[in-house]
């Protein structure tokens, strides 16, 4: 082929690759309960279709504590919003991204011919602006059960009801527990059976949205009846222990929720039980625990 053939098909390849619509670059994070990121970037990308590939749209849909919220960016320009819905928010990113690439499509445009008589001036959205947000408390009420080991002679199940009133991350707990009865024996074969029923109170401190840490206090009231021996009396005793624990939430989708726990107590006040005329049977430990698996609801 000569030269100029060469020169006349290399000119005829660049006005077709020019006369093709090039298309926005678009990047999206999306959750997946939210819905489809190959469906949205493909009906976002046909809404923009006409914009230049220089202009970078960038959706991104990450969940907080109140709900979801929504960053879009385009060039230079961001803008924020947050509802409960990440659906809502979905089909608004693409309001808000036609909203602020349109200018731009405005500026790179031929000039339109004068109209005979002015034409009124288009109106644009305005700007999404993050609407004013008001803390309020939020209420969990929750129920488990898992072992409890040391404030009786042996590990034994443990039942607990919880109610928590949470701020942004701080709170306040409080409920009842009550441990199955367990028994202990000696070499004579006297012993004692005891079972508990408890209070608990508790400062909650929340890092992340996942895990919460807590200190507080534990009260059980111990009764026992004694094993071996003629004597049929029951007896009572009281323990007052500080506490310190963690919880870890693998699961939250409002407004049900689910966490593991453990918990550690301290027993300044050690009750001690014994047969009349005959010795100690049991005395309640130094250090006590727990691990309980919870679920429940938060409002």
């Amino acid at each position: 082929m000569s030269s100029a053939g060469w020169l006349a098909g290399g000119l005829g390849l660049l006005a077709f690759v020019a006369a093709f619509p090039a298309s926005a670059a678009i990047s999206a994070q999306i959750p997946p309960e939210c819905g489809s990121l190959s469906d949205f970037e493909a009906e976002l990308e046909q809404r923009l279709v006409n914009v230049s590939a220089a202009e970078t749209t960038r959706v991104t849909l990450t969940p907080e504590d109140a709900g979801y919220q929504l960053v879009v960016e385009a060039g230079n320009q961001r803008r924020e919003l947050h509802d409960a819905s990440c659906q809502e928010l979905l089909h608004a990113a693409v309001v808000i991204a036609l909203a602020l690439l349109e200018p731009k499509r405005e500026e790179t445009a031929p000039p339109a011919p004068e109209p005979a008589q002015p034409a009124p001036a288009a109106s644009l959205p305005p700007p999404v602006t993050k609407a004013p947000t008001h803390s309020r408390p939020k209420v969990a009420l929750g129920a488990g059960g898992g072992v409890h080991w040391g404030t009786l002679p042996k590990a034994t199940l443990m039942l607990d009801a919880e109610a928590q009133l949470k701020w942004t991350r701080f709170g306040v707990a409080a409920g009842f527990r009550y441990l199955l009865p367990a028994e202990t024996r000696d070499e004579n074969g006297k012993g004692a059976r005891i079972g508990a029923l408890g209070a608990s109170v508790a400062g909650l401190y929340e890092p992340w949205t996942r895990l919460q840490m807590r200190l507080g206090v534990a009260t059980y009231r111990l009764s026992g009846s004694g094993l071996g021996s003629t004597q049929t009396d029951d007896g009572v005793a009281w323990e007052v222990s500080p506490t310190l624990g963690a919880a870890f939430v693998p699961f939250q989708r409002a407004p049900f929720w689910t966490c593991v726990a453990l918990e550690g107590q301290l027993n300044l006040i050690r009750p001690t039980f014994e047969i009349r005329s005959y010795n100690e049977v049991f005395q309640v430990p130094l250090l006590s625990g727990s691990a309980l698996v919870h679920g429940g609801v938060v409002f």
